[in-house]
């Protein structure tokens, strides 16, 4: 087994990891939760060797593991898969695979013949060693991610979230290939936010809360309200705030698509939100979901049809019309990774804080204090680089930026990836009130929990079309399933 006793890591005053010990069985899936900034990360960097602890050590059947470098832990026999993809779609799969083994010669028919079992195990035989890794999903992807792991001989896999940028079709693969491992007596650690996932694939849970072990228990042992209040040290109120309802006439809808198509929707379609209404639209990755969101923004040309934004006619604007747009790319576009977070925060309201043309810092400050209140940002937070933030915290700056604004409409992609239930219940909170407050919020999601559990009406799109609409109070999670997967075929 693993084992891992009394890790601990120091920065500076700061504890990251305190004493933690627990070990993880061979051929067993050991779940690693907690929130954002709860010491998962840290540790995960200690077993991959990046970083070293201040006090600890990490045994592997009983023998010392060496984690002075990457290439030793590798060598230890502890791999590490990071959420973030790293292989590279310019190249084939074979090749991906020698970039892990710089000591071998180029040779493309050996390297496709070595790396073909590898591949095997984890259910990709039927995909051509030599294909362009651009051809593959991205759940193939996150596969040959792990193969390739697996070819430097490791017994240890640590997942980082390899789930959390797929659709469910690329989840199963995942789930599948796990499955596969843990029968070949290997130990895994895996990482994730999707609760559900728990149920389905892990066998044991360890959850971490400010640095140190909160809890430890077997899956058969779990309940959502245990890891919950495991991970955020209290009870969980309510994930999803309640559903406003409405006895009478909603507003008219303050924004319109009537018979739009871009290049990425294959049939016109004609969708409205009104004020105060949360719709969601649902679907696999690559069918359409996002476009109506695209398409309001301004984001995606529109083909055909017209965009209606209150009484105006034409493509909404975000800054000008009242529109603020969230791609589910937050570290590319949603802030300045760089910089203090009050600098994001306020850079949607520059014009409006500065004074003949030159920028107020002070004026800036005071607005940004209202919006990290609402967001529920610490003091402590608004001068750090966002770089330094928890997912959950980077979000809250992704979405707080635009409050400045005071927009009527609030279109977000996958508005809670990579956040912690914690994180999580606060966006849903803040979401419904600026709902409440009048704002329109649409918002995009593969998460089918999320959209029945936070969205009014959901918008299924299928082969890059919308195929049905319905109040998320009639669709049960197997019926919307079945409409993301199949267009709805099997429920007719």
């Amino acid at each position: 087994m693993l084992e891992i006793e009394n890790l601990s890591k120091a920065y500076g005053p700061v504890q990251a990891l305190s004493g933690v010990s627990f070990s993880a069985e061979r051929g067993r899936v050991t779940a690693l939760l907690g929130e954002n900034g709860a010491g998962k990360s840290t540790l995960v960097k200690v077993l991959s060797g990046l970083i070293s602890p201040s006090s600890g050590e990490v045994n592997l059947d009983g023998s010392p593991v060496d984690l002075s470098s990457p290439e030793r832990a590798l060598g230890s026999g502890i791999a590490v898969v990071q959420q973030e993809i790293s292989v590279l779609s310019n190249l084939t799969v074979a090749e991906n695979f020698l970039l892990a083994h710089s000591s071998r010669l180029l040779n493309r028919r050996r390297a496709a013949d070595w790396c073909k079992p590898y591949l095997e195990r984890l259910g990709l035989g039927r995909i051509p060693a030599n294909a362009p890794v651009s051809d593959l999903t991205i759940g193939e992807r996150q596969l040959v991610e792990i193969a390739r792991m697996l070819a430097q001989d490791a017994e240890v896999l640590v997942l980082d979230e390899p789930t959390a940028a797929l659709a469910d079709h690329d989840i199963e693969l995942v789930h599948e290939a796990v499955r596969r491992l843990a029968s070949e007596n290997k130990i895994i650690l895996y990482i994730t936010h999707r609760l559900n996932e728990l149920e389905e694939i892990c066998d044991d849970v360890v959850v971490l809360r400010n640095g140190q072990l909160a809890d430890r228990f077997e899956t058969q042992d779990a309940s959502i309200n245990r890891v919950v209040h495991a991970m955020i040290g209290r009870e969980l109120e309510e994930l999803y705030p309640p559903r406003v309802e409405y006895s009478g006439q909603r507003p008219e809808p303050i924004v319109r698509l009537e018979g739009v198509t871009t290049d990425d929707l294959v049939q016109p379609l004609s969708i409205s939100v009104c004020p105060g209404e949360v719709v969601a639209t649902c679907g696999q990755l690559g069918s359409g979901l996002v476009e109506p969101l695209r398409a309001i923004s301004g984001i995606s040309e529109t083909r055909s049809g017209k965009v209606y934004f209150g009484s105006a006619n034409g493509k909404a604007r975000s800054v000008i019309d009242g529109v603020a747009y969230c791609s589910e790319d937050r570290q590319h576009d949603g802030f300045f990774n760089n910089r203090p977070v009050w600098e994001s925060l306020s850079a949607p309201a520059l014009a409006a804080t500065g004074i003949w043309g030159f920028v107020s810092p002070q004026r800036m400050r005071k607005s940004v204090d209202g919006i990290a209140e609402r967001m529920t940002i610490l003091p402590a937070y608004r001068d750090r680089q966002v770089s330094a933030l928890s997912g959950g915290n980077a979000q809250k700056v992704s979405i707080g930026k635009w409050l400045s604004n005071d927009p009527k409409v609030l279109l977000l992609e996958e508005p809670t990836r990579g956040v912690d239930i914690g994180a999580r219940a606060e966006i849903y909170a803040l979401l419904r009130s600026l709902a409440e407050e009048g704002m329109a919020v649409l918002f995009a999601s593969s998460d089918l929990d999320e959209v029945l559990g936070f969205g009014e009406r959901v918008l299924i799109f299928h082969g890059n079309r919308m195929v049905h609409e319905a109040p998320t109070g009639e669709l049960s999670r197997d019926t919307l399933a079945t409409w993301i997967t199949h267009g709805g075929l099997e429920s007719r």
